[in-house]
């Protein structure tokens, strides 16, 4: 067997499989990669430089500036797209061999091959695996071993043919001609193209008898009945496969309708007659490198490690793969109800895409109903388009716009909106299964970081609570017999120069003063603030307050303080009284830091971005304020920062109600719905940022915002 596997290295028509194509691959697989090594490997082959360079190079990739080097490519593409093209680069040259044989009909190996992808994805999604998207690869590629096998033994498999056609089973056929067969042909190539050992070993059993696939594991048997199922223009499900499964039978006949359904539409779409033998070898090449593209860009979304990367890798990959020129993103924001636009920072159009909202109820934006159906939507022969749409497409600069929801588990979590003309849309149309991997990973991966980041900021919260109910009972439970002990003194008649009533006048002191801490503790578990609601302008508060501040505490211990109000900041309505406590807090707080002649920093601003147009609507939403508080003092110990937000956890032990004042920030802000961070480094100080979100404006009458 090893003597195969070296002849087919050695085979002409895989002249890049055992130097260039190899060492590529494996030298992008490793954790810790050098780009110059990767650089170095594919400067060696000419026909590898000019595939990576002609994808750079084409017009539909939108890069800052252009690409000329073979290492600006692979920095630009990433290693796991590099090695993906290296990997169907490799397989397709499987597909270029010659007629060796009379019978073999490339159609139909096209539609089997596609068929079996289909059916294995479909299955493994049934049966809930988690990477059900790499058993559509396993499928599309699972029979390449026959296609090197007729490539490199051509006479030796005229005589399988001749057998096949007396009765043998071409598995049997093989082996006994060559000791090998296509599958573990198959399953050899999967592991020097380093893709996962799941599926290369599921690939390896194919030639088994299905009774000895009765004993393996899911993985392996997933593949292997989408094989059994997988006869072109077929809906059959035979009891071998049905024996395979706990899936029931009517799900399993569904499955098989549904896929001989898509594929026999797509072949019909592309004018591809199984019967015929011209056509296939193009299109399974394209399918090849699609799926191998997409993959690579899947391996980065999984590593993605924050929402502006999330959409970075999707819009890198379809660019690549289906050249489109532009791509925004509508996220669902399920607390108020609505979509809102981002795209790349270095989008000409940022600033507009991202002053985008619509609301979920907005029955006239494909946008939002592509979102809400869970179905792709285009504007391609839609008459009477909402205003929304209409300003997207100008956004976009194409003639329509094409949707596409990003499913989640909660319903759909946005909608990904391409630019596209006529042809292009046409391309997405036939391409609906890689569309579809690529929605429903990114829907995975902004999950799973919304998830993560909810459930820190959950936990802190809880933690919070938790503090200020333990406070509540603390505080009423010691009440109670400060209370009795109180009205005790005052009802205790003594004469008057009774030796006992200096000793109780300190009592009184001392309770008088335990009950002054006890009022303490109720104001740091529950805040008093007022909570009225009321339209001010923001900075002049801001200024006022600060004003008071100036001329008491900070003048004081002689602090000076640089102040910076942004002028676009809108009349809002908020709790004024609670931010005034916010504000007085911090301050106060960062004075107590500062040694004479030391600085403050105070700055509002609008957050970019966040001030919204409802078009369709009517109205605006003002966004976000920010308000930062930054000093140039010694910065928080590292001992504190680690539970900076919770009670008693002060750099000041010994004064009254130490450690209270940012509990009861926090708390403030966090029931004006906003947020509070801090970056503090030791000797460079501390900068304080919230962000607390401003009431929308109702105002019916605002005039429609035009964007463009």
């Amino acid at each position: 067997m090893k003597n195969i596997f070296e002849k087919i290295k050695k085979s002409s028509p895989l002249p890049q499989l055992p130097q260039v194509m190899i060492q590529l691959i494996r030298a992008c697989g490793k954790e810790n990669t050098n780009i110059d090594e990767v650089t170095q490997i594919i400067s060696r082959d000419a026909g590898l430089t000019a595939k990576l360079l002609a994808i750079i190079a084409s017009s539909h990739v939108n890069l800052a500036k252009q690409v000329t080097t073979i290492k600006s490519a692979v920095v630009y593409l990433g290693l796991d797209t590099v090695r993906n093209i290296a990997i169907s680069s490799s397989a397709m040259q499987f597909f270029k061999f010659s007629n060796a044989t009379d019978n073999f009909n490339i159609n139909r190996f096209w539609y089997h091959s596609y068929k079996c992808a289909v059916l294995a994805q479909r299955i493994a999604r049934e049966k809930k695996q988690a990477n059900s998207d790499q058993y559509f690869l396993a499928g599309l590629l699972h029979d390449i071993g026959i296609l090197v096998l007729m490539a490199t033994f051509p006479e030796e498999y005229k005589e399988i043919e001749a057998r096949v056609n007396q009765g043998q089973d071409e598995f049997d056929a093989q082996t006994d001609i060559l000791d090998i067969d296509g599958p573990k042909v198959s399953a050899w190539l999967f592991k020097q193209w380093h893709l996962p050992p799941l599926i290369s070993d599921a690939v390896g059993f194919l030639s088994q008898p299905p009774a000895r696939i009765q004993e393996e594991s899911d993985h392996i048997k997933i593949l292997f009945m989408a094989n059994l199922m997988a006869e072109p223009e077929s809906t059959t499900v035979t009891k071998d496969a049905q024996d395979l499964t706990d899936i029931p039978t009517a799900v399993l006949n569904d499955i098989a309708v549904q896929a001989e359904n898509e594929v026999h539409q797509t072949a019909k779409s592309l004018n591809l007659d199984p019967g015929d033998s011209e056509q296939g070898y193009h299109l399974l090449a394209d399918d090849l490198k699609n799926v191998s593209l997409c993959f690579g860009t899947l391996d980065n979304l999984l590593r993605a490690k924050d929402v502006p990367t999330v959409f970075k890798t999707i819009q890198r990959g379809l660019e690549i793969i289906f050249h489109i020129p532009r791509i925004f993103f509508f996220l669902r924001d399920r607390e108020k109800a609505l979509l809102t636009g981002i795209c790349a920072k270095e989008d000409r159009h940022y600033n507009i895409v991202t002053s985008i909202a619509l609301a979920m109820n907005n029955t006239n934006s494909l946008i939002v109903k592509s979102v809400n159906t869970g179905n792709i939507t285009t504007s391609i022969d839609k008459e009477d388009l909402a205003a929304s749409d209409t300003q997207v497409i100008r956004a976009l600069e194409t003639p329509f716009l094409y949707a596409i929801p990003i499913p989640g588990q909660n319903g759909c979590s946005g909608a990904m909106v391409i630019g596209v003309d006529n042809d292009l849309s046409h391309t997405l149309d036939k391409n609906k299964t890689l569309l579809a991997l690529f929605s429903r990973q990114a829907g995975t991966c902004l999950e799973n970081l919304n998830f993560h980041e909810r459930y820190a900021r959950d936990i802190s919260d809880k933690k919070m609570e938790a503090y200020a109910t333990l406070t509540d009972k603390v505080v009423h439970e010691i009440n109670n017999p400060i209370t009795i002990i109180k009205n005790y003194l005052e009802t205790l008649k003594l004469p008057q120069k009774h030796p006992a009533l200096e000793d109780i006048s300190v009592v009184k002191e001392e309770i008088g003063r335990v009950s002054s801490l006890l009022e303490g503790l109720t104001s740091f578990s529950k805040p008093k603030v007022e909570g009225a609601l009321k339209t001010i302008d923001l900075n002049e508060m801001c200024r006022r307050i600060l004003v008071v501040l100036e001329k008491s505490i900070l003048a004081l211990r002689q602090i000076r303080i640089q102040i910076d109000l942004d002028a676009g900041m809108p009349k809002a309505t908020l709790d004024s009284n609670g931010l005034k406590q916010i504000i007085i807090n911090l301050v106060k707080n960062a004075a107590e830091a500062l040694e004479k002649g030391d600085e403050i920093r105070f700055k509002t601003k609008l957050v970019p971005g966040s001030a919204k147009v409802l078009i369709d609507e009517k109205r605006k939403l003002p966004g976000m304020a920010q308000i930062t508080i930054q000093d140039n003092g010694p910065g928080i110990p590292s001992h504190i920062r680690e539970r900076l937000f919770e009670p008693y956890n002060s750099t000041k032990p010994y004064a009254p109600n130490s450690g209270l004042g940012l509990f009861i920030v926090h708390s403030i802000v966090k029931g004006m719905q906003g947020r509070i961070t801090y970056d503090s480094h030791r000797g460079k100080g501390t900068c304080f940022t919230i962000l607390i979100p401003l009431a929308p404006d109702t105002d019916p009458s605002a005039p429609r915002e035009e964007i463009i």
